[in-house]
């Protein structure tokens, strides 16, 4: 059998090949088409064939497109008319056309990948056989259906009628590699710590080259791993939802220095407060009804920080911009969490917090929350105080209770001593507040109703955990009945997937059956360019070597969906 590969030794050697030699290659080749041309020959007929389809296909869908959204608009003219259907002729050539590209490359690409695998093991075997385009059709079949598994819309309900052998089975596997990846490195001992010195670096360097907004294959490098894990994007629209997102600005500083009086405050108010105002009144018009947007209010430069650590109110200007924000929060339904941060300007954000709740909360619903850290001994009092304020003042309290994301800068003697006294406090504070109930650890205030009882406020929260024993427990006394509180659950995006996902099945499952609770799950989500949004990676690293367990669990997880779906593709579930 005469082979290609020997008709271009033979030419290298300065032999031309004769013509029996040529004749058979051409009698032994697949179709009686050597390689060489068979190969070219079918991407350019996939080729065309897929152009085909997809114009046909684009174009009809474009055609449509266009009249839905013209539909409210419709001219009523003459020369309306034709401009309307001479835009849709342009709309249904161009959206043909792209649709065309798009499917005979991708076709093209399939059909490539078939025959050049086929002839690879022909070359190997020597033979051409029906075991060889057995074996290269099963292999394109099974890599066309991992590519298939990338629903862009990872846990939306949809995806859960398709596949519910597992609530990971909606993501894409992109997600899953990475997940599994970055867990992977979170929980080895050998790895995190270098790990964590050099996201460090990244995160307060003053070195342009070190600086990712400024160095673009670092920026590249960062922007589609730790990056595409943790965060929603540079401008916002890049994220994914669940029930919904809360949705945050990545911008934030660590200067306590005041700026003073005069130039130098105007130059703060120019510089530091303006611009995080702008980008956080930007984040509340992409968010959509009934959406979060945190507020971190380090993000507003030296001067916010310094009066927080004094708990002083804020400045004119840093005022004016909250209200601005709140303003428009509460005209489009959206809600505002104010995030907790450093021990050293807490305090402060309490005060502020408190503030604005007397301000924009209603008795029935709450636009402002605040952030408690159940790792905190002093949260119980504090959480106490507050609700005893919000009944006296007649307004629903908003609270966001988080385990805590500090154990790295706090004051160790302010933390509980161990995991358990957190997980603890944690569960035991989202219980009472699920039931209503001034039940340990809070601590009941004076007033009380016509029964002697101590009168409980009306509260909204947002139970923040990627601890599913926590999040199970709370789903318990929901499912039990009490739901007075009207509850998010919410993860940061990029952790706890297995948690999220579940909260999701679990909604998705109950379909229209008003009796049974469904939870609603929220992921946390920061956008901003990719040094902006380094503090905030930094903090998901620390939060993962301080949570080696769950990082562990989350990694496992990962995993066994992983050989879910390698099983499943070769049809072994």
């Amino acid at each position: 059998m005469v082979s290609a590969q020997e008709i271009e030794a033979a030419r290298a050697e300065g032999r031309f090949p004769t013509q029996s030699e040529i004749d058979e290659l051409y009698r032994n080749s697949r179709l009686s088409i050597p390689a060489g041309f068979r190969i070219p020959l079918a991407s350019g007929l996939s080729f065309l064939v897929g152009l085909g389809l997809g114009t046909a296909q684009g174009s009809k869908m474009a055609g449509l497109r266009f009249r839905a959204e013209h539909a409210h608009k419709l001219p009523t003219t003459t020369t309306g008319w034709f401009l309307y259907h001479k835009s849709k002729n342009y709309h249904v050539a161009y959206g043909g056309l792209r649709e065309g590209l798009r499917m005979g490359a991708k076709v093209c690409f399939w059909t490539t990948a078939m025959f050049g695998i086929e002839h690879m093991f022909d070359s190997y075997r020597r033979t051409a056989d029906l075991l060889n385009t057995v074996t290269a059709c099963v292999t394109v079949a099974g890599g066309f259906s991992l590519w298939s598994m990338q629903d862009p819309l990872a846990c939306s309900a949809e995806g859960f009628h398709s596949l519910e052998t597992s609530s990971l089975a909606v993501l894409p596997l992109a997600n899953i590699l990475r997940s599994l990846t970055i867990t992977s490195i979170s929980s080895s001992p050998l790895l995190l710590p270098p790990s964590l010195a050099i996201m460090s670096v990244l995160a307060h360097t003053t070195n342009p080259i070190l600086n990712p907004d400024k160095n673009p294959i670092l920026r590249y490098f960062l922007k589609k791993t730790f990056y595409a894990q943790f965060c929603a994007g540079e401008n916002g629209s890049e994220r994914i939802g669940f029930s919904g997102v809360i949705l945050g600005y990545a911008k934030e500083t660590c200067d306590l220095a005041s700026c003073g009086e005069g130039a130098a405050a105007e130059e703060c108010v120019r510089t530091e407060i303006n611009p995080w105002a702008a980008g956080t009144m930007e984040t509340v018009m992409l968010a959509s009804r009934g959406d979060f947007v945190a507020l971190k209010f380090t993000g507003a430069g030296r001067q916010a920080l310094y009066t927080l650590s004094q708990r002083l109110p804020p400045s004119e200007a840093l005022a004016a911009a909250i209200d601005n924000i709140c303003q428009l929060a509460a005209s489009r339904g959206v809600r505002l969490v104010f995030d907790a941060e450093q021990h050293a300007v807490q305090a402060g954000i309490d005060d502020w917090t408190l503030n604005y709740m007397r301000k924009y909360n209603t008795q029935d619903r709450a636009v402002v929350y605040g952030t408690y850290q159940a790792y905190l001994k002093a949260t119980p009092a504090t959480l106490s105080r507050h609700l005893a304020v919000a009944h006296d003042e007649g307004f629903t309290l908003g609270v966001k209770l988080v385990r805590g994301a500090y154990l790295g800068s706090d004051p160790r003697h302010l933390i509980y001593d161990t995991k358990a006294e957190t997980d603890a406090a944690y569960d035991a504070i989202a219980d009472a507040l699920l039931r209503r109930q001034w039940i340990a650890p809070l601590q009941a205030p004076p007033a009380r109703d016509n029964d002697g009882k101590p009168v409980f406020p009306s509260v909204n929260m947002v139970l923040a955990s990627h601890n599913r024993d926590s999040v199970l427990k709370a789903r318990a006394t929901l499912d039990a009945g009490d739901r007075s509180t009207e509850v998010a659950f919410a993860q940061l995006q990029g952790m706890a997937d297995e948690v999220s996902c579940e909260l999701v099945s679990t909604n998705d499952a109950a379909g229209s059956d008003s009796s049974t609770y469904k939870p609603q799950a929220y992921k946390y989500l920061v956008w901003g360019s990719t040094g902006e949004c380094m503090k905030y990676l930094l903090r998901r690293a620390q939060e993962n070597r301080d949570a080696v367990q769950r990082t562990r669990s989350g990694r496992d997880a990962m995993r066994a969906e992983l050989v879910r779906r390698t099983k499943a593709l070769f049809g072994l579930t």
